[in-house]
């Protein structure tokens, strides 16, 4: 759960990528809940130096943000979640 979580607010793409003024901050709420019980895969990859485990599940997440009397909600209806896993990795000096 995440509450007022203050977001800068750079107008544009081209204003946030060349570091330009914020024009306000929006302040964001969220929340995301993850359920387990999927399948467990354990994967091991040498030519890229990693391993790991990884649970799949079923996420849902529910956000909304405000800047002065601007709001938006995000429409939680229909929502479909493509993929939801959480992985334990190990790589680099700890890939064994």
């Amino acid at each position: 759960m995440l509450e007022d979580f203050e977001l800068p607010d750079f107008h544009d793409l081209l204003n946030s990528l060349h570091r330009g003024p914020s024009v306000g901050t929006g302040l964001v709420d969220m929340s995301l809940t993850w359920s387990g019980r999927g399948q467990v895969s354990h994967v091991r990859d040498p030519a890229n130096g990693f391993t790991g485990r990884k649970v799949t599940g079923t996420s849902h997440i529910s956000w909304s943000v405000t800047e002065g009397d601007f709001s938006f909600t995000a429409d939680e209806a229909g929502q479909t979640s493509l993929v939801s896993e959480v992985w334990k990795e190990r790589n680099g000096r700890f890939f064994s």
